[in-house]
């Protein structure tokens, strides 16, 4: 008798989970698949040469997933993959606000609000 079994009617433990197993072929055939038309050898060529490094590397097929869709729906060149993966994996902090790396969580200068004195470099008097 298998040691998990049991003949009280319970359900045997599960067994661990093993992370997914998918090869670099099956992501990039997943990727032709969604796509329109069938993109060019060179295009399909480097998405699996990408796609196996960052295997390579350890991330999630899932991330990978969301980034070929990203890479998909932008037409960006899959030169970009590692980069929209590592986009999935750390989004950008600022991309929720809207503001770009220039961006300042601090109040603009308002004379009649605030009570410090001018900014004397960009924005104010020179």
């Amino acid at each position: 008798m298998d040691p998990g079994s049991s003949r009280r009617g319970r359900e045997a433990p599960a067994p661990d989970a093993a992370p997914e197993q998918v090869s670099a072929k099956e992501l990039v055939a997943e990727y032709i698949s969604g796509c329109g038309h069938r993109p060019p050898g060179d295009v399909i060529g480097l998405i699996g040469r990408k796609v196996k490094g960052l295997l390579d590397e350890g991330f999630e097929p899932a991330d990978i997933r969301t980034a070929m869709e990203r890479l998909r729906s932008r037409g960006l060149h899959p030169s970009v993959l590692p980069s929209l993966v590592n986009e999935v994996v750390n989004p950008p902090a600022l991309a929720a606000s809207g503001g770009g790396p220039w961006a300042s969580s601090a109040a603009p200068y308002r004379p009649y609000f605030n009570s410090q004195p001018e900014p004397t470099t960009f924005g104010g008097s020179l």
